[in-house]
């Protein structure tokens, strides 16, 4: 009896799941990619990110609430300088950033620290 519960369980989580894919390869081809509310949906994701790094950047939690909100923010601005100027890699933005908070982290703690 036990096995037959966890046959019926098992099968009912697989129909749950692709009852839905099912439907959505129904309805795909009628489905326009470039429509507004997919860019719509576009910008929002983007804006949750952007949100989301500006928080921890802003109101950081643990080891990065030891470090001057200027460094954090003096770092951003290089990914974004490094990011813009060398040809909109995003590869590129995220090495300035990492080099100038590291560079930073290195000369507070060299200079001031002692």
């Amino acid at each position: 009896m036990v096995e037959a519960s966890a046959w019926l369980i098992f099968l009912s989580a697989i129909f749950a799941t692709y009852i839905w894919r099912f439907a959505a390869v129904m309805i795909s081809h009628r489905i326009e990619p470039n429509h507004p509310i997919f860019e719509w949906f576009t910008c929002l994701a983007y804006g949750i990110i952007a949100a989301l790094v500006a928080r921890t950047l802003v109101f950081p939690m643990g080891i990065l609430q030891e470090i001057p909100l200027w460094q954090r923010l003096f770092s951003m601005v290089f990914a974004f300088l490094g990011f813009y100027l060398l040809g909109k890699r995003l590869w590129v933005g995220i090495l300035f950033g990492e080099f100038a908070f590291l560079l930073l982290i290195w000369f507070h703690g060299f200079f001031w620290e002692g």
